[in-house]
């Protein structure tokens, strides 16, 4: 925001004391129509001469100083203060070369004394008003420019003062979430100028943060006749576009950008679109435009690399991006983008040390800031203590039921490490033989550790226990990055069948080595796969592979469709005591969709719909369907509970091979309780 105190101030003030003398008449002129290299030229000339007058040493250092020399202007006002101590007119100069010089804490102290010492002198209140603004101390600004206006109720340098605190009160409310206040002050310039620019362009900006889109695109289209603003309002319709998820529009408004564009503002209207691009997805188009702004406007330097860090962010290349906003750092230190941009890089590579540190540094510079505030919450409600509970029961139409119940704790000593406690007890019987109830509680206890954005390890030991039964599993899982768009996880796993009373009493033990393999490509296909090759107690064996091939149809809220394959086959089969195809094909389509990804939802879901045909062995292709369906609610920011309900008549869901049925209760909270 433009500088808001005006060097013209005092002005009246000094040629009321020089006006009276002649020979000096045309230097004021050159101070009052703001030549001021003329009128140090000229004051100096006439100095020669009459040395000591101290008229024209006044306008002289008032000429330094408004030509950009404010410490040689403060040179010939102390000058002056030792002759004249108790001149207020001086002092006001001093004060005022302090605002020339940005010392504004200096004159803020300076004009606090002549404030006291005249409470009803316009200049020294409307000095004090200006200070506190430059400070950013916007109601102690307001305070003392309303007192110079009830001085001068219509004077000229005083209201665009007042309208520039209330626009930098308006944008420090905004920086600090407080939206319904800053859009007051915004109002209150809109009042007294229902014309004004900055107030219409601003409050433009700040309806479409408030999601009110239809009121921030009258106000942008206001400005459309409007040559000096007409960049701003397509850069703001084309931004209420994206967030209305209508990105051909948004690229088009800000394509307009760059068509009313002059040269003075041809890099903000490039950069916009450039954004544009970024929210099409279309970032081979953008990085090219962006290298031909850098080589063509290397002075806007600070700008570029914010956009190649944004750029390289949205398409998944978050060391690129880090190591932009590493470099903006450089160059500005205290760049709210550059911290809070360095954060959110290494939040999307898992390496959330960085993300804390960066994100403290935000909110020291930028006390309060509504974003940085909300990005710190994210932070440690990834990492708080975290209670899980499940409660669900289970029935397939071989009779076979259970009664399960999980409570896990997740406590993570920092941010790159993640522990858990949990115990699940799980009651199985037949409903025709409910004499035969058996409990297993299984304890478990497990870590994980991001080694840096590549690879990630954990494990977890966990003894099974019931009347007949103790056995101790163990857990190995390690996940790769194998590059921005694939991921892969190796992982052995050891487990014991308690699906039903029959398995627990064989204390059957499996040790499964899995490889999972997910790739997601710009295009937004999908593919997920899945190998499993298990070893068991009984000497018998199984391989097992899975494939789903899908769609992104929407991703808010998510929507894909896809095909998915399984199979799987064993060794040796034993159907009298579990499900052991020597070979099992399934085929399916499905459609998936959920809200998990809106942090604004109150209301969530989830759920699945799929059908196809398996085939068994030799026997001939039956057909399957499967469906499940969550939906639950946030019971606070930290809380929430969903209810569950699947069903499936694939063979694949039952150890048994029978029609299976689950429901339950979901819940999860997190304790607002830093570990670390």
């Amino acid at each position: 925001m433009r500088s808001i105190f005006n060097v013209f101030f005092l002005l009246l003030f000094s040629l009321q004391i020089c006006f009276g003398q002649n020979p000096l008449n045309p230097g004021f002129q050159m101070l009052e129509t703001g030549k001021f290299s003329e009128a140090v030229i000229f004051f100096e000339n006439h100095l020669k001469s009459d040395p000591n007058n101290p008229t024209a040493l006044l306008c002289y250092g008032r000429g330094l100083g408004l030509s950009g020399k404010p410490d040689k202007a403060l040179e010939i006002f102390n000058k002056l203060k030792k002759d004249s101590p108790e001149s207020f007119e001086v002092d006001l100069n001093i004060a005022e070369a302090y605002m020339w010089g940005k010392d504004f804490q200096t004159a803020k102290s300076k004009y606090i004394i002549l404030a006291k010492k005249d409470t009803a002198n316009f200049s020294a209140n409307l000095g004090l008003a200006n200070a506190y603004s430059e400070l950013q101390n916007y109601d102690s600004a307001l305070v003392y420019v309303e007192k110079a206006l009830q001085i001068q109720p219509t004077n000229g340098n005083a209201l665009v003062s007042r309208k520039y605190m209330r626009l930098g009160k308006s944008s420090k409310l905004i920086g600090i979430g407080k939206l319904g206040e800053a859009e007051g002050y915004l109002i209150k310039i809109l009042e007294e100028n229902p014309k004004d620019l900055d107030a219409v362009i601003n409050i433009g900006n700040l309806y479409g943060l408030m999601e009110e889109n239809q009121k921030a695109i009258e106000r942008y289209q206001s400005l459309l006749d409007i040559p000096s603003k007409k960049v701003d309002a397509a850069i703001g319709i084309a931004q209420v576009k994206f967030k209305q998820k209508k990105l051909k529009e948004a690229l088009s408004w800000a394509q307009k950008a760059v068509e009313f564009a002059d040269s003075s503002e041809i890099v903000k209207a490039k950069v916009a679109r450039i954004n544009a691009l970024g929210w099409n997805k279309k970032f081979k188009q953008a990085f090219i435009e962006i290298d031909s702004l850098e080589s063509n406007y290397p002075k806007y330097k600070e700008d570029i690399i914010a956009t190649k860090g944004r750029l390289s962010i949205w398409s998944k290349g978050f060391k690129n991006g880090a190591n932009y906003y590493l470099k903006l750092l450089e160059i500005n230190p205290k760049s709210f983008e550059g911290n809070l941009g360095y954060a959110d890089a290494n939040y999307a590579m898992g390496l959330n040390n960085h993300s804390f540190e960066y994100v403290n540094k935000t909110l020291q510079i930028y006390p309060g800031q509504a974003d940085a505030v909300r990005f710190l919450d994210k932070l440690y409600s990834g990492h708080d203590p975290t209670i899980i509970s499940n409660v669900f029961f289970s029935q397939d139409n071989g009779k076979n039921a259970s009664k399960n119940y999980l409570l896990r704790l997740n406590l993570d000593p920092g941010p790159l490490t993640k522990t858990f406690l949990s115990f699940y007890q799980r009651d199985v019987y037949n409903i025709n033989k409910k004499s035969e109830n058996i409990a297993v509680n299984t304890f478990m206890v497990g870590a994980s550790h991001r080694q840096n954005e590549i690879l990630k390890y954990g494990g977890s030991v966990g003894v099974i226990q019931s009347d007949n039964l103790k056995r101790f599993t163990a857990e190995v899982n390690t996940e790769w990055k194998l590059g921005k768009y694939q991921t892969a996880e190796l992982n052995y796993r050891e487990e014991i069948q308690t699906f039903n009373a029959e398995l627990i009493s064989k204390n059957l033990k499996q040790q499964n080595l899995n490889l999972n393999y997910n790739l997601f490509l710009p295009s937004k296909i999908g593919l997920y796969s899945q190998v499993i090759l298990t070893k068991m107690s009984d000497q018998n064996t199984r391989s097992l592979i899975f494939s789903s091939l899908y769609y992104l149809v929407s991703d808010a809220p998510i929507l894909k469709a896809g095909i998915n394959y399984g199979g799987f086959g064993f060794k040796n089969q034993v159907p009298t005591i579990y499900f052991s195809p020597d070979k099992f094909r399934n085929y399916e389509l499905f459609l998936a969709s959920e809200n998990f990804n809106n942090p604004k939802a109150k209301i969530l879901y989830q759920g699945t719909l799929a059908a196809g045909y398996q085939k068994i062995s030799i026997e001939k292709f039956q057909s399957i369907y499967r469906f499940d369906l969550k939906v639950g609610t946030k019971v606070t920011p930290r809380g929430m509970a969903m209810l569950y309900f699947l069903r499936s008549n694939s063979a694949a869901s039952s150890v048994q091979g029978f029609t299976y049925n689950e429901w339950g209760i979901n819940a999860r909270y997190i304790i607002n309780k830093h570990t670390f």
